[in-house]
């Protein structure tokens, strides 16, 4: 995948029931996190963008799962944020079994981008994603956004807490802002396509 140019994209469909996904076809990366780690930022940084996927000031906006088509080689699929998100709790337990049900039964799915905020670190959360995800043989990588808001330092040192927690877990350091990770990571999902 290119990435020093932006990527020719558009968006695909919104898919808001099981069910209502496009027809498959090109090999698909779902983006998974808790809505404030960065999701949308990634996206957008990833493909070259500044406002492909929408980002808020108010976490949580997404409330499907939004297919955008890169390069003709890949569709990047943004899920529902979990934590704090913005809706009922009716409306996000709704999100369950959209979410689940892409995960498990989607054909074209290749992996699963895992976005948390480095400042953070793995919580409960990821952690049952990551077991959800080992449980059902889609493979994952966690992607450690907003390193720009910490020092150098801080940085090697919260990245060294997290490859210690995740074994063999593929990490991938990134800044939305700076666009430090980006190649790498575009690295790591060749892999996958």
């Amino acid at each position: 995948m290119p990435a020093r140019r932006p990527a020719r994209v558009r968006f695909v469909a919104a898919a808001v029931t099981p069910g209502s996904e496009p027809p498959p076809g090109l090999p698909e990366i779902a983006v998974a996190g808790r809505s404030n780690a960065g999701k949308s930022a990634l996206i957008n940084s990833l493909v070259g963008r500044r406002a492909l996927a929408r980002t808020s000031r108010t976490p949580g906006r997404t409330r499907q799962l939004n297919f955008f088509q890169v390069d003709d080689r890949v569709v990047l699929v943004d899920l529902p944020g979990y934590g704090f998100a913005v809706g009922s709790e009716r409306e996000r337990q709704g999100w369950e079994p959209l979410v689940e049900g892409y995960l498990r039964g989607r054909p074209t799915l290749r992996g699963v981008l895992i976005v948390l905020d480095a400042r953070r670190g793995l919580e409960a959360d990821e952690e049952q994603l990551l077991q959800f995800l080992a449980a059902i043989g889609r493979p994952a990588v966690v992607v450690a956004t907003k390193l720009d808001k910490l020092a150098r330092a801080a940085q090697q040192a919260a990245l060294a807490r997290l490859a210690q927690r995740l074994g063999s877990t593929p990490l991938a350091g990134y800044s939305a802002l700076t666009g430090e990770g980006r190649e790498a990571l575009w690295h790591l999902l060749g892999a996958w396509l």
